[in-house]
C-alpha cells in the first residue's frame, strides 16, 4: 500500500490556459470547499513546492520557463497534477499553430500533429536526466472542484483509484486495422485537414461520404474525371453549401496528398504550395 501524504505544498503553473481551470483551482482553496483540510497549501515558490498545479495546453511561449519552473522543485516527490483536459492532452488547442511540439522527437512532418499538453515537457524533462512524477491527470473543460478534489485525495492516498488498467496482446485481442476505399493515412491526413473547415460531429459523415464517392470513381478507366464528376452530382443535391464546400476541399485535398505520398514513396522532390 502506497504511503500516504500528510500535507502538500501546492504551487499554481499556468502554460497557456483560457483561465477556466484556474477559477475552480481558486473555487477549491475557498472556505467553501476548503481544500486545506487535507493539508493542502498553495505557496508562491516552485523551489518549496511538493507538486506542481499544471493548466494550459503547454504554448511555446509558456514552456522555458514551465521547465524552469519544475527544475526549481525539490526533486523528490516532484509530483504534477495537470488540471483540465488542455493541460491531459492540448484539449481544443491540440494541433494548434501556438502548441509546443519537442524537435528533438524528429516528428517535424505535416502528419504529425502538436499535441500539447504537460505530456511532452515531462519527457523533455526525463530526456534531460530529471525525475519527475507521479502525475496525477484530472480531465474537463473545466474540471468541476469536486473533480480536483478527488484527483487530490487520490494524490495523497484518502481514496482508491476505480478505475484499473488493462493490457491487451495480440493473443487476447487479435488487432484489426479497418479497411478504407482509400490509403490509411491519406484518410487520417484528409481527416486532420477537414478539421479546419467543418465541425467534430460532421466531420465523420462527409469524410465517409467522399470516401464512397472515391470507391464508385476507382472504378473507372478515368477515375480524376469521373470523382468530379460524382461530386457535382453530389454537390446539386446537397442543400447545405457549407457540405457541398468541404466535399470540393475534399476533392482538391485528395489529389494533392495523394500525389504527395506517391512522390515521397518515388523518393521525388516535393514542391508544396503556400
Amino acid at each position: 500500500m502506497k504511503p500516504k501524504l500528510r500535507s502538500v505544498w501546492v504551487f499554481h503553473l499556468d502554460t497557456g490556459a483560457c483561465n477556466g481551470c484556474d477559477i475552480e483551482i481558486l473555487d477549491v482553496l475557498t472556505p467553501f470547499y476548503d481544500a486545506e483540510r487535507f493539508g493542502v497549501k498553495l505557496i508562491g515558490s516552485p523551489r518549496h513546492a511538493h507538486a506542481m498545479l499544471v493548466t494550459g495546453p503547454l504554448t511555446r511561449q509558456c514552456y522555458y520557463a514551465a521547465k524552469k519552473a519544475i527544475k526549481a522543485m525539490p526533486p523528490e516527490p516532484r509530483i504534477i497534477v495537470a488540471v483540465g483536459t488542455c493541460a491531459c492532452s492540448g484539449g481544443i488547442f491540440y494541433n494548434g499553430y501556438p502548441i509546443y511540439r519537442r524537435p528533438e522527437s524528429g516528428r517535424e512532418g505535416k502528419e504529425y500533429p502538436r499535441r500539447g499538453g504537460i505530456e511532452e515537457l515531462i519527457a523533455d524533462l526525463k530526456d534531460d536526466g530529471e525525475k519527475v512524477g507521479p502525475v496525477i491527470y484530472i480531465p474537463g473543460c473545466p474540471p468541476r472542484p469536486e473533480e480536483i478534489l478527488y484527483g487530490i485525495a487520490q494524490l495523497l492516498g484518502v481514496v482508491e483509484k476505480k478505475m484499473k488498467e488493462e493490457h491487451y496482446t495480440e493473443e487476447t485481442a487479435p488487432f484489426m486495422l479497418q479497411e478504407y476505399p482509400i490509403e490509411e493515412r491519406v484518410r487520417l491526413t484528409l481527416r486532420e485537414r477537414l478539421r479546419y473547415v467543418v465541425g467534430y460531429f460532421d466531420r465523420e459523415k462527409i469524410l465517409d461520404d467522399f470516401m464512397k464517392l472515391v470507391e464508385k470513381a476507382k472504378k473507372s478507366e478515368n477515375p480524376r474525371e469521373a470523382l468530379r464528376e460524382l461530386i457535382n452530382d453530389y454537390c446539386a443535391k446537397e442543400k447545405d453549401h457549407r457540405i457541398a464546400f468541404c466535399m470540393r476541399f475534399l476533392e482538391s485535398e485528395y489529389w494533392k496528398v495523394k500525389g504527395e505520398y506517391e512522390a515521397l514513396s518515388s523518393n521525388k522532390t516535393v514542391v508544396y504550395g503556400i
